[in-house]
């Protein structure tokens, strides 16, 4: 049971995106609708996008590096000197 809790989330997240594409996509694809065709195909490419996206993020640090997010040193203010 414990390991199935370890990846639930990517066992939901994959039932999900095979129900949407056997029920969403594939039916729009091969419809005679070519307004539907063109709905499928976008929805494939957002899922195929999706997951290619959330792989990236996965697989490096993300797509914000953690100390472009820190607040900068302020910098100093120089001043002319007089003579």
């Amino acid at each position: 049971m414990e390991k199935l809790n370890k990846y639930k989330q990517q066992i939901v997240t994959f039932i999900t995106i095979v129900l949407l594409a056997t029920y969403g996509i594939f039916p729009a694809l091969t419809a005679a609708n070519t307004f539907l065709n063109i709905l499928g195909g976008i929805g494939a490419l957002l899922v195929w996008g999706g997951l290619s996206l959330y792989e990236y993020v996965k697989s490096t640090d993300g797509l914000v590096d953690v100390n472009e997010l820190k607040e900068p040193k302020p910098k100093r203010k120089y001043t002319k000197k007089t003579k």
